[in-house]
């Protein structure tokens, strides 16, 4: 089959669906021919390389971004005519809300009328709880308008068993909707050298916990940093490594941190590499996801298969994979119950091995390989 995926942004860049996006590909590339269609900018990084051929069977076509505002609404017109080129038996979006994406989808529609099309949404537009005046009509607006447009999908994947009761407020079938996660990767249950890790950055015989992700107010690291003071004062050689971008919070995050004296307690790595995050999350006893809104966590999954007992939020992705026999939620900024679990998973080293050992067999359900062979599946049930 020749199968096409749309996604905002694309490897190099990361994030939840670029990893989803770029694993699923790599793997179904082994048996079919895979194109790519993606802008070429991400932030003020950009990709020069415009056209780019992966594995020798992934395509990838990157459009010169002309305007973008905030996440959801770009335009890069080069898309559409690099979409139109391409006679595809397959097109997978992922993404809900962006509408130079849905116009894209919509020609093609109408002009390759024999191509069966998936949507993944990953999450509803605009996910969070809470928005200036102006953002909730335009939200609204959209809403109204991917509910019209939503029917043109064969396929609707959600990536956690929740997502069906706001799926359908969109217009998408029931009979439509079908479960595949995301996933990791099997290599990574290979053990890390941790020791390189903590050398370089002088953390030897510390209690290491650990956040993957980017740095925004929305992901509450702010929270975390809250409750740290006290526990420290506890657990001296306790020390909280944060791992990710800057998303504008950091100068924020930087003055929390000075301002609860907890410097010598909170350590941040921008831009780490692959080698240095496993290594990290080798180290790492708890990792905590506090973020108000995640559809999955890719990154609660390496960290489980590094053995960190996990304490996160009560979003969709935590509801899905953490339950109390492998970590501890919270509701986003339940200040009280967040500092009772990290306190509970820092002194009770017994339930925090426990929930270590779980992880480690739990994330092992959750491989790139195991998922690309079911939407292989349902790709075949289209044809």
């Amino acid at each position: 089959m020749k199968i096409g995926f749309i996604s905002t942004y694309f490897y190099p860049f990361i994030g939840g669906a670029e990893a989803n996006c770029y694993n699923i590909a790599k793997k179904l590339s082994k048996n079919h021919e895979i194109h790519i269609f993606t802008s070429d900018r991400k932030d003020k990084h950009i990709v020069l390389k415009r056209e780019e051929k992966l594995n020798n069977k992934i395509f990838v076509h990157r459009s010169k971004t002309i305007f973008r505002y905030k996440y959801y609404f770009g335009f890069y017109p080069e898309m559409l005519i690099k979409l139109l080129k391409q006679d595809l038996d397959i097109l997978q979006v992922h993404s809900l809300g962006f509408i130079w994406h849905d116009i894209c989808i919509i020609i093609k529609k109408i002009m390759s009328p024999k191509t069966k099309f998936i949507i993944t949404p990953h999450g509803p537009f605009m996910a969070l709880k809470s928005y200036p005046l102006w953002q909730i009509i335009l939200k609204k607006i959209v809403e109204l308008f991917e509910k019209r447009i939503n029917g043109i999908y064969d396929l609707v994947i959600q990536v956690n068993p929740y997502q069906y009761k706001w799926l359908k407020d969109y217009n998408f079938k029931q009979e439509k909707i079908t479960y595949i996660p995301n996933g990791i990767n099997k290599e990574i249950f290979k053990n890390s050298n941790k020791s390189n890790f903590l050398k370089k950055y002088n953390l030897k015989n510390k209690f290491i916990i650990s956040y993957i992700g980017r740095i925004h107010e929305y992901k509450g690291i702010q929270n975390v940093l809250k409750v740290l003071p006290e526990i420290v004062k506890i657990k001296k050689n306790l020390v909280f490594i944060i791992m990710g971008q800057d998303a504008g919070y950091l100068s924020e995050i930087k003055s929390q941190i000075k301002k609860l004296k907890i410097e010598n307690s909170v350590k941040i790595l921008e831009n780490v590499s692959e080698i240095e995050k496993l290594e990290c999350l080798e180290a790492s006893e708890i990792f905590i996801m506090p973020s108000e809104w995640e559809a999955f966590g890719i990154t609660i999954l390496e960290a489980m298969s590094k053995r960190n007992a996990i304490i996160s939020t009560e979003t969709e992705g935590g509801k899905f994979l953490v339950s109390e026999e492998n970590g501890l939620l919270y509701k986003f900024k339940d200040i009280k119950k967040l500092e009772l679990n990290l306190t509970k998973l820092t002194f009770d080293k017994n339930l925090r091995e426990h929930m270590q050992r779980n992880n480690l067999m739990k994330s092992k359900e959750f491989t790139w390989d195991k998922i690309s062979e079911n939407i292989e599946k349902e790709y075949k049930k289209l044809r």
